[in-house]
């Protein structure tokens, strides 16, 4: 599932979201009457590009799918809040509630309100909020009941302990990647630790987020293997812990990329400091890559970079055969979020014949950690892969 922010092209989805979930949702606690008011048949009863745009509008994806959408308002009143009728009880609206927390936390927002609906009163219940009041609403002339609803998010401001989200990957030969799974889940549940660690024969990748002591607990007890004594990591704060679990996963490779015989723990393309990068990039001879998806590149790239269109980063290699075969003798910079997708990316294009191809060394994010932004050739936001959505440039 993707939890992204609003585009302008999502606005006749949203519309037909808003109206199946009213009429097939609502329903069991409304009357027929009461929902047609609620949900018009005129789809584009309000006009929802300038009403998404105008507010944090965060929606849901699953597969290309518009299953969920939430709006926030810089007061701190949430408005519109629908998960598709096909996706009750499968998580949507939790993470649509988090990112929209996490943004409230990072504009300084004390309290949260909302006027819920009887069916969505339990769920806001769950996640902190108190009634206010009861009260009846019109609504093209029916009468419908609602539920103010609020939270206090004080607490959370005043709390100087942040989180501390760590993102690190390493190739090597874990044989027993299988056998790593049990005693890693347990390591990371005593510490409270939450987020998502991929295991597979070719190395682990990781965003891991909890508190100080927890997250160096857990590389001083990755680092204690052999195989991983060279696992480097970067490290953000949030004020909310972006995930709310802990997945480890058995995988064949950490990002699928569909070529065999690609091993980055044996050779790569030569690793470019941030503060090296600048100079690379703006040599106009230079062909700088952003190996990302097209989904990420939306939120922000380096300037003067070229955006590949991918779907899914698998699709990196027909890129290369059609647009770069007859450049092997052209230097290629590339830079993905953590630097995991150019370590494959550079050993590909290695094998293929490239003769100088370079990658940022830890990525768009270490980038942005040690870069001071008057020096930064970033433009944009950066996405990532958890409830925060991007970080800031």
């Amino acid at each position: 599932m993707l939890i992204r922010l609003f585009q302008k092209q999502d606005s006749d989805r949203i519309a037909q979201l808003f109206h199946d979930t009213v009429r097939e949702v609502n329903i069991r606690d409304y009357s027929p009457e009461q929902v047609k008011a609620w949900a018009p048949d005129d789809l584009y009863f309000t006009n929802w590009t300038e009403d998404c745009s105008n507010n944090f509008t965060y929606v849901a994806e699953e597969e290309g799918e518009l299953i969920g959408f939430a709006q926030l308002e810089a007061n701190g009143h949430i408005d519109c809040f629908f998960c598709h009728k096909d996706y009750q009880r499968c998580g949507v609206g939790t993470r649509l509630y988090r990112a929209i927390e996490a943004k409230a936390l990072e504009l300084k927002i004390d309290r949260l309100f909302v006027e819920v609906s009887i069916t969505a009163r339990a769920f806001f219940k769950s996640r902190g909020f108190n009634v206010v009041k009861e009260q009846q609403v019109s609504c093209r002339g029916e009468k419908l009941t609602n539920f103010v609803m609020e939270k206090s998010l004080a607490k959370y401001l005043e709390n100087p302990d942040r989180f501390v989200v760590a993102t690190f990957y390493h190739f090597a030969d874990l044989t027993d990647y299988r056998e790593m799974r049990s005693p890693i889940t347990d390591f990371c549940n005593r510490h409270e630790l939450k987020g998502v660690i991929l295991l597979a024969q070719e190395g682990i990748n990781s965003t891991i987020a909890g508190s100080r002591e927890g997250i160096d607990a857990l590389l001083s007890y990755l680092r204690s293997d052999p195989r991983l004594q060279n696992l480097e990591h970067k490290e953000t704060t949030s004020d909310v812990i972006p995930y709310n679990k802990l997945r480890v996963r058995l995988k064949k490779e950490l990002v699928k990329f569909g070529v065999s015989g690609i091993d980055p723990s044996k050779e790569v393309g030569t690793y470019i400091d941030p503060k090296d990068w600048n100079a690379l990039i703006s040599d106009p001879e230079v062909i700088v890559i952003d190996t990302r998806n097209i989904y990420e590149v939306e939120f922000g790239t380096f300037k003067g970079a070229i955006d590949p269109n991918l779907d899914f980063f698998h699709e990196f290699p027909k890129y290369v055969e059609e647009n770069l075969s007859d450049r092997k003798q052209q230097k290629i910079a590339m830079f993905c979020t953590g630097g995991i997708r150019c370590e494959k990316a550079s050993a590909y294009m290695l094998a293929q014949g490239f003769d100088e191809v370079y990658h940022l060394k830890g990525g768009i994010l270490k980038y942005l950690a040690e870069v001071p932004p008057e020096e930064s050739l970033w433009e944009g936001e950066c996405f990532v892969f958890d409830d925060r959505i991007a970080t800031k440039g």
